[in-house]
């Protein structure tokens, strides 16, 4: 049975309409998204500040961050199905809630092991948000608009990106670290009541409210047991037993999964939608694109900071470039696939990011921003080109009575994407860190360059236990060995980046959506 026809079969579930409100709707689900991207970033600034004030070890610090991002991805969905079955606005108001409630236990932790859990809380909002905003943006506005109004959603998905460190760093500069969640109250406030007002779409039909138990744990537990394998490989050894094991073990239960999604009356995850050739390239495209792009913030953010000496908020401040050059390329991608059509934006698009990251490669220890600048904006172009359209072009097939599902699947792609961005070109920059360390520091005390070896915050500690000259010493190995593993990882990034241009430029259909014609 194709999507079309399983959509008039679903004619007695209300779906929601495009309405004349839509643009002031988009409006409120942007302050929504940006909020929850904020949140995202706004924390790496406060971890030097956590482990004076909790005593938090380097594990500590790297779960404090990781548990956002592992319920984020893990939950994201099931709250698309969530959002089908009971209403994208409903879904919407309780995620914005649990945002809420967990941000102010976030303040009030006096432990890191309440933190993690209460970062966790954080994440499983955070999935519920996503979906549901862009569920919303899908069912409000026409399929013609909706590349143009996927542009500016992903626009402000990524200003909330640079906004976090820079939000967090004048923040830390006046007050404690629990103020970078306390922030989220009054913005969780005003998105709650902004929504209540704005947004109106009916309830579904008593009828459709079921949900696929064994489907949600399933899906929870697979993709958290796979995400935990990618986040621990790094810091543990791929051949770690743990790692292996929790791999294998998501692995098949995402396996029983999809085996048991082909059997469910309601099932989590249509699996009609990964038979749509535009949703799946679409999608991979759209993961890829924050594959790179979250990768390459996690390694510059590294690079300005520890390398170049920028203080929290200038690094932050120094990511404005790629934020409205992504905005800016979001509003021009519309018109541009009018007259090209959304794969060869698309692809453009991949492009411009590779050739961003391979700017990078010309980085030294004493780079100035010029440099830096041209990377970013490369990226940011090359990334607002592709990530309205991608997401516009994944969805443009899929009916609105999924619009939650296929919406939770492209952004569950899209995180996981991100997750794996930081985990393979962040696992990349620290072994080719460590190794070059140790080959170019062997005359240094037994021991030193093994903890160097660890980061750029351990070179800093190490260097400082050191005599005068010889820790500048170590600290001008440690600064080479890094650009030296960053070039690595651009290099690493920017091919992978030409290859998916080529893949979605071929797999893509030739239709153009701009102009109302179907890519199917």
């Amino acid at each position: 049975m194709t999507l079309p026809e399983q959509e008039k079969e679903r004619t007695a579930e209300p779906v929601e309409r495009p309405g004349s409100q839509r643009w002031w709707v988009l409006a409120v689900l942007c302050l929504v998204v940006t909020v929850v991207e904020v949140d995202a970033t706004i924390v790496n600034v406060a971890l030097p500040s956590m482990a004076d004030s909790l005593s938090a070890t380097s594990s500590d610090l790297a779960w404090i961050s990781d548990a956002y991002i592992l319920t984020f991805a893990a939950f994201m969905l099931i709250g698309g199905r969530l959002g089908d079955t009971y209403g994208h606005k409903r879904l919407l108001m309780a995620s914005l809630t649990v945002f809420g409630v967990a941000s102010l236990l976030c303040v009030v932790a006096t432990s890191t092991g309440e933190l993690v859990a209460w970062r966790a809380l954080l994440g499983l909002g955070g999935a519920g948000i996503l979906p549901a905003s862009l569920a919303l943006v899908t069912v409000s506005f026409p399929a013609h608009e909706r590349p143009k109004a996927f542009g500016i959603w992903s626009a402000m998905t990524v200003l909330g990106l640079p906004l976090g460190p820079v939000l967090g760093g004048w923040l830390l500069d006046h007050f404690w670290w629990g103020s970078v969640f306390f922030i989220n109250l009054p913005l969780v406030v005003v998105t709650l009541a902004s929504a209540q007002l704005l947004i109106r779409t009916p309830a579904p039909a008593a009828g459709g409210k079921r949900l696929d138990v064994l489907g949600v744990v399933l899906s929870a537990l697979g993709t958290g047991a796979l995400l935990f394998a990618v986040i621990e490989g790094p810091r543990r050894s791929w051949t770690d037993p743990v790692v292996l094991g929790v791999g294998v073990l998501g692995v098949v239960l995402l396996a029983g999964f999809f085996a048991w999604q082909r059997r469910a009356q309601a099932p989590v995850v249509d699996l009609q939608l990964l038979r749509v050739r535009t949703f799946v390239v679409g999608s991979l495209a759209a993961a890829l694109s924050f594959f790179v792009f979250t990768g390459i913030m996690f390694v510059l953010t590294q690079y300005l900071q520890g390398v170049l000496g920028y203080r929290p908020s200038n690094a932050g401040l120094a990511m404005v470039p790629l934020a409205l050059l992504f905005t800016g390329a979001s509003l021009l991608a519309a018109p541009m696939a009018v007259r090209l059509g959304s794969r060869t934006v698309i692809a453009i698009g991949l492009f411009l990011i590779g050739a961003g990251m391979v700017v990078l490669t010309g980085a030294d220890t004493s780079t100035g921003y010029a440099l830096i600048g041209v990377s970013l904006g490369l990226t940011g172009l090359g990334a607002g080109l592709t990530v309205g359209q991608a997401i516009g072009t994944s969805l443009s097939a899929v009916p609105p009575a999924l619009a939650g599902v296929g919406s939770a699947v492209g952004n569950s792609a899209r995180q996981i994407g991100g997750a794996l961005g930081v985990a393979v070109l962040g696992s990349l920059l620290a072994s080719v860190y460590a190794g070059r360390l140790d080959d170019k520091g062997g005359d240094f005390p037994e021991g030193v360059v093994d903890r160097a070896g660890e980061s750029l915050g351990a070179l800093d500690s190490a260097a400082a236990g050191l005599d005068g000259d010889v820790g500048r010493r170590l600290l001008d190995i440690g600064h080479v060995s890094f650009v030296d593993a960053l070039h690595t990882a651009m290099t690493v990034g920017a091919v992978l980046a030409v290859i998916s241009a080529l893949v979605v430029f071929a797999l893509l259909p030739k239709g153009n959506l701009a102009r109302g014609e179907g890519l199917e």
